[in-house]
Order: C-alpha cells, then sequence, then structure tokens
C-alpha cells in the first residue's frame, strides 16, 4: 500500500496544473496539434497554470494557449520564436519566459498592458531586440524584467518609473529588479546617480 505524505499530494496536485511539452523538438505546426488534441480530448484547458513548452522548434505560440483561462507561468525558452501574441490580453500570466529565441522589437505585442497585467517576471534575454522597448513600462505589477544578451545599445531614461512602484528591474530599482548586463556602460549613464537605482 503506498503512502502519501502532504510533500507527495502538492506534487501531484502541481504536476495535474502543468501541461509539459517541453524538449520535444515539436515545430510549430507539431506542437498546435498537440495541444488541441490535449485540450480536446481531456477537456482540461481551465486546469492548467503552467505550460513548459521550451526547447522545441516553434516560430510562434499556438492559438490554443489563449484557451488557457488560468494560465500563470509559459516558459518558451529556446525556441526559434519570431513573433509573440497576444497572450497576456486572454491569460493571466505572472511569469513570461521566452530567454533564447529570435524575437525582435517588431515580434513584442504594441501593448502589454491590455489584459488583465499580472505579469511579475519578464524574461527576454538572448534574443534580438535592438532598444529597449516601452510598452514594457506599462507594466504596473513587474517585478523582475531580464534583458541581457540582447543587441540594446540605449536605456530610455524613462526607465526610471520601474522604480516609482511598491515592491522591486540586477540595475536595481526601488520596486523593480531589471538585469541589464553586457551592456556598455555608456548606455546607462541616463540612471547614474537616479534616486532608487544602483548598480549591483
Amino acid at each position: 500500500m503506498e503512502c502519501y505524505t502532504s510533500d507527495s499530494c502538492d506534487s501531484d496536485s502541481r504536476e495535474q496544473k502543468t501541461l509539459d511539452l517541453s524538449s520535444k523538438l515539436f515545430d510549430t505546426v507539431e506542437l498546435a496539434i498537440e495541444v488541441d488534441s490535449i485540450i480536446d480530448e481531456k477537456n482540461c484547458a481551465d486546469r492548467y497554470e503552467t505550460a513548459l513548452l521550451y526547447n522545441n522548434r516553434i516560430k510562434e505560440l499556438p492559438e490554443a494557449l489563449n484557451r488557457f483561462a488560468n494560465l500563470k507561468i509559459l516558459d518558451v525558452s529556446n525556441n526559434r520564436l519570431t513573433s509573440l501574441s497576444n497572450i497576456l490580453e486572454h491569460c493571466p500570466l505572472t511569469s513570461l519566459i521566452a530567454k533564447h529565441n529570435q524575437l525582435t522589437n517588431e515580434s513584442l505585442p504594441k501593448c502589454f498592458n491590455a489584459g488583465k497585467n499580472t505579469l511579475r517576471e519578464l524574461n527576454l534575454s538572448g534574443n534580438r531586440l535592438n532598444f529597449f522597448p516601452e510598452q514594457l513600462l506599462e507594466l504596473t505589477s513587474l517585478k523582475y524584467l531580464y534583458l541581457g544578451g540582447n543587441r540594446i545599445i540605449n536605456i530610455p531614461k524613462e526607465i526610471w518609473k520601474l522604480s516609482r512602484r511598491p515592491g522591486r528591474t540586477h540595475y536595481r530599482a526601488a520596486s523593480c529588479r531589471v538585469l541589464l548586463k553586457d551592456y556598455d556602460p555608456a548606455c546607462l549613464e541616463p540612471l547614474t546617480g537616479r534616486e532608487g537605482f544602483q548598480e549591483i
């Protein structure tokens, strides 16, 4: 007879709420078919809170993700994403991890604030961004922002707005931590000495 502890119950609960299609090497079409079949077979889109789609070969997110009304964490790292759909309009994401893709400034949604504005962590490191996406300043719940390993050559002065929020963007703001490593120090000059920012 198996003995279940509270830890195993928590683990089971997490697994039931996690859609793990990571490291399957799915392309865009294959992943879309797989997600559709899971939803249709189990009628379970509302159950999932986490979707792990990293280490595949997708270029865009499957539209079926918009049916995940309770999705909080989405990890699409290490794919070939060239666009991010307006998933924030449909899902109450708190964490979006899209590092190591092929995203450019034009790939991002024009407005990140159209949905529920619940995003607390955004990781866009290791992409092809050329300038700081100013629509990120609309994310009033943001606590952690990772932008390292891009081609950003200038950080706007307006980034200080992130430090005006109650709560914490590795140039540290009072309310939000922003990882801006691997940047020319000259592009960070607008932040030097500004209240709420400190190099770490």
